[in-house]
């Protein structure tokens, strides 16, 4: 996520509320890409955020996770395929995947606990790999605005920049 103290264009968020959106994002990508409801409150409470407990910082973890990020396109909830009783679940939004990546949720968990990425290989292979995917969309983006006149190519904007 493009936090606040990076010079982000999103600031709608304060550093702490923040902090706890990436420690979301972390338990959701560490359990596969979708969290329970259950799993994702065993891992937030285990660090000490409760459900209807007051935080000192930013008030109620559960409505500001189950309620503000999912409205602000941050987090998606819904129902589990074919759950009986409903369960239900929580993944990463869109505005999740355009203003961060696995990279840097993994980056963000590793300082958590005192590592580096690279000593949770599974995680760090799929971070990897979302890295590369990610590269090569902004290429063809880059090559099909090129190729539509839309976007000078790197030579053209190296000659215009020298003259």
């Amino acid at each position: 996520m493009a936090l606040p103290s990076d010079g982000s264009p999103s600031d709608e968020f304060k550093m702490p509320t923040s902090g706890l959106l990436m420690t979301v994002l972390g338990a959701i990508f560490t359990k596969g890409n979708r969290a329970t409801e259950e799993e994702l409150w065993k891992f937030l409470n285990a660090l000490g955020y409760h459900a209807g407990k007051r935080h000192l910082i930013f008030g109620d973890p559960g409505k500001l996770i189950s309620k503000d990020f999912v409205q602000q396109k941050y987090l998606t909830y819904r129902q589990v395929p074919d759950s009986d009783p409903p369960r239900y679940e929580f993944l990463w939004g869109p505005r999740a995947h355009a203003e961060t990546s696995k990279m840097k949720v993994l980056e963000f968990l590793a300082k958590i606990i005192g590592t580096v990425p690279s000593a949770l290989p599974d995680l760090y292979e799929e971070a990897l790999k979302d890295e590369e995917e990610r590269a090569a969309v902004r290429a063809a983006a880059r090559a099909a605005a090129v190729a539509e006149g839309r976007a000078p190519s790197r030579a053209q904007a190296r000659s215009s920049s020298h003259m």
